[in-house]
């Protein structure tokens, strides 16, 4: 029991990694470019997708120990999740060749010319496999409401009050 819910904590864990890397300047700038484009479009897809997970995973890890399905369910989420992570970690790579490329480029008194922001940079093997780490982060989504898995109130999306920075 005591594994199931560390490995239910460790894919928590997980998301939250894969929420900061899909917010990484690096992975932005190589989908997003001056007007809105596929790229982007999936990028946005994509965490979409993986939210709508992460607020079911609370509820996931509590009728795990009671329903056989859901936590099959769980197991596989998991495999889909370490997937996303790998192309994640594919893709932040890809950014920095192209960033560390565009430096070397150019010389110590040029101009450095930007860093292509078009998703044409991105082979179409990689927005291939993006696009089907998608479609399976969207068939656990399905699968969620079959299983009946609802939103759980948590502490991960807590607001934080904003910092005053006049003095009073």
């Amino acid at each position: 029991m005591a594994e199931a819910l560390v490995g239910g904590a460790f894919l928590s864990a997980t998301l939250q990694v894969l929420f900061d890397r899909l917010a990484s300047r690096g992975v932005l700038n190589l989908f997003r470019g001056p007007k809105p484009n596929d790229g982007d479009k999936l990028l946005r897809k994509l965490k979409l997708k993986l939210m709508e997970l992460d607020l079911v995973l609370d509820d996931a890890e509590k009728k795990q120990f009671t329903h056989q399905s859901v936590k099959n369910w769980l197991e596989e989420l998991k495999d889909a999740v370490y997937h996303a992570e790998d192309l994640l970690d594919k893709i932040a790579t890809e950014a920095l060749r192209l960033k560390v490329e565009s430096q070397c480029q150019s010389g110590p008194n040029q101009v450095r010319a930007p860093i292509s922001t078009s998703c044409s940079v991105l082979d179409a093997e990689l927005v291939s496999k993006i696009e089907k780490v998608v479609d399976r982060l969207d068939y656990f989504t399905k699968q969620k409401d079959v299983l009946g898995l609802k939103q759980v109130a948590s502490q991960k999306w807590s607001y934080r009050r904003p910092i005053n920075f006049c003095s009073g």
